[in-house]
């Protein structure tokens, strides 16, 4: 991550400074605030307790009250209580609340809203990342030699393209060292970006069926919750106003589609 942020600041912006001193001023605006918000969610996430289950300790009811502990199962492991949509995991050793994964840390009901906005600011910043590193490369390429130009008219579609593809390829061979760092650049934030736009996608879906990772792949035909978007307006916390403006426009399709099935 730090040397993506780095090596891109190094590329690009003596590039980006080159245009005028406001749109230099204003990318390393961009570029420190989304590297502030990306370190800051992934220490969130990486450090931050998933979510204990409260320390009962099996038999002690004078500390219970009716009906505390219901549905609860016992846990061999911590020889405690374990709440219900709870997972042990090993590598901690301890029980998990709503627990998703483990990769380094546990992810479970008390980060893993951290972990879900780390990936949104991962996305975000490999976008960001490849337009700047994209368009930087183009301004810098080396002009690009069409020597057959006057008979493209006379070739096929398959000929044109691989003459286009030719004379891309042996102007890289002029690249400064910059500008490959730029081009490395640009595939490797594609690439990340794909992967994690897939996992954030995933993870979406999972939030708006009120499932966890863990829960999906234990029992994939269980219904462990109401799919909908409120479960997504819960877990980002929405603000009030912006929660409502959401689920009353949900409400106001369903009503919709309820009154036309009626019809029909």
């Amino acid at each position: 991550m730090l040397f993506v942020i780095c090596g891109g600041v190094w590329a690009v912006y003596p590039v980006v400074f080159s245009i005028s001193i406001f749109c230099g001023m204003f990318h390393c605006t961009v570029t420190a605030l989304l590297s502030i918000f990306t370190i800051a969610s992934y220490c969130l996430a990486s450090f931050k307790s998933a979510g204990a289950p409260p320390g009962i300790r099996w038999g002690s009811y004078p500390m219970v009250g009716k009906n505390d502990l219901e549905n609860y199962t016992f846990c061999t492991y911590c020889s405690k209580p374990k709440p219900p949509r709870a997972h042990h995991c090993r590598s901690c050793k301890t029980c998990v609340i709503d627990m998703d994964h483990h990769c380094r840390n546990c992810v479970g009901a008390s980060n893993h809203q951290a972990f879900v906005i780390f990936l949104i600011s991962v996305v975000t910043s490999c976008s960001y990342a490849a337009i700047m590193t994209i368009y930087a490369s183009y301004l810098i390429w080396p002009p690009l030699e069409f020597p057959n130009v006057s008979s493209y008219g006379q070739m096929g579609s398959k000929k044109v393209l691989m003459e286009i593809i030719t004379s891309v390829a042996s102007s890289a061979f002029f690249l400064s060292a910059r500008g490959i760092i730029l081009v490395y650049l640009a595939f490797a934030s594609l690439s990340v970006n794909a992967g994690i736009a897939v996992l954030l996608c995933q993870q979406l879906s999972l939030i708006y069926e009120g499932n966890t990772y863990l829960s999906h792949i234990s029992s994939p035909t269980d219904i462990h919750g109401e799919k909908g978007l409120r479960n997504l307006v819960r877990f980002f916390g929405c603000p009030y106003p912006l929660s409502r403006l959401l689920l009353g426009y949900t409400n106001t399709g369903k009503s919709q589609n309820n009154s036309g099935s009626k019809l029909l």
